[in-house]
């Protein structure tokens, strides 16, 4: 794998020279200085007013190294013109994300504060017209957890349990596949509300990170070992004992937090589908 600090100093070097560059700044682990390990990847932020053409030509990349893979997700963000991150893994394995944003993007938070990235600690490798140096210091803080609505509570209680009722049908088919699609769906959805349960902690409310990062350390012993039962081989039985284990910890931790805000809590409703499973088993 490439060396993470020879693999930084290639790009700051390049920043330095190519006078495109405003600043270079560095976020994620290696900004923080916490949880790096040996395949700690690279967050790096190019600031420049000519981003557009950065994206459109990214053979500057090759500077860096032999690249594997480039990609970027495109997504939604009427706030961001600038396009999604880059994605690159170079043939050893190293990963860097790069974004490519116009000026505005240190404009905003010197004027308005940090964003949530920000606060929680970056580096400045290069800055050639003083403008990072004018970012706030960061505070380290997390952010502050999120918690749902009732609105949104109920439809992510109730898309749970729908894809909970088709599974069965489709293990009964024979169609493992689509089962398993369709319990990779409900993990979506457990997750959802594993990470609502640890954002309504009322001792203390967790920040959870995302899609189930650090679960061992922001879930209950008891909770992170029930995680594990929920996973079943690609076999019609243990996939059946993995979706009641499933149901039987969504519908636990649910109550719990409907409890924590407030929420009704449709008992009923897991009664109804818990009889639906009973008799699907019975098909076989």
């Amino acid at each position: 794998m490439e060396d993470a600090e020879e693999l930084l100093a290639a790009v700051v070097a390049w920043a330095r020279q190519d006078e495109r560059i405003t600043a270079l700044v560095q976020t994620g682990s290696h900004g923080r200085g916490d949880r790096i390990d040996r395949y700690s990847d690279l967050d790096l932020e190019i600031i420049t007013p000519r981003w557009r053409e950065l994206f459109a030509d990214q053979s500057w990349l090759d500077r860096f190294g032999a690249v594997l893979l480039n990609v970027s997700f495109e997504d939604e963000d009427e706030d961001r013109p600038w396009p999604a991150p880059l994605l690159v893994v170079f043939t050893g394995g190293r990963k860097i994300d790069v974004t490519i944003a116009g000026e505005e993007r240190l404009t905003d938070m010197i004027e308005h504060g940090l964003d949530e990235l920000y606060q929680r600690g970056f580096r400045v490798h290069w800055d050639r017209t003083g403008l990072a140096a004018k970012l706030p210091a960061p505070t380290g803080e997390t952010p502050k957890p999120t918690v749902p609505d009732l609105d949104e509570f109920t439809t992510v209680t109730e898309e749970f349990f729908f894809e909970a009722t088709q599974v069965p049908i489709y293990l009964n088919r024979g169609e493992l596949w689509v089962a398993k699609f369709r319990d990779n769906t409900m993990k979506e959805y457990l997750l959802q509300m594993l990470e609502w349960y640890g954002a309504t902690d009322p001792e203390r409310p967790r920040y959870t990170w995302y899609i189930g990062h650090h679960m061992d350390e922001w879930l209950p012993d008891e909770h992170w070992r029930r995680v594990h039962e929920t996973f079943g081989r690609f076999d019609a039985d243990d996939a059946r004992r993995a979706l009641d284990a499933t149901v039987d910890l969504f519908a636990d931790v649910g109550a719990e937090v409907a409890a924590r805000l407030g929420f009704p809590w449709r008992d009923d409703l897991v009664d109804s589908v818990r009889r639906l499973l009973a008799e699907y088993r019975s098909h076989r």
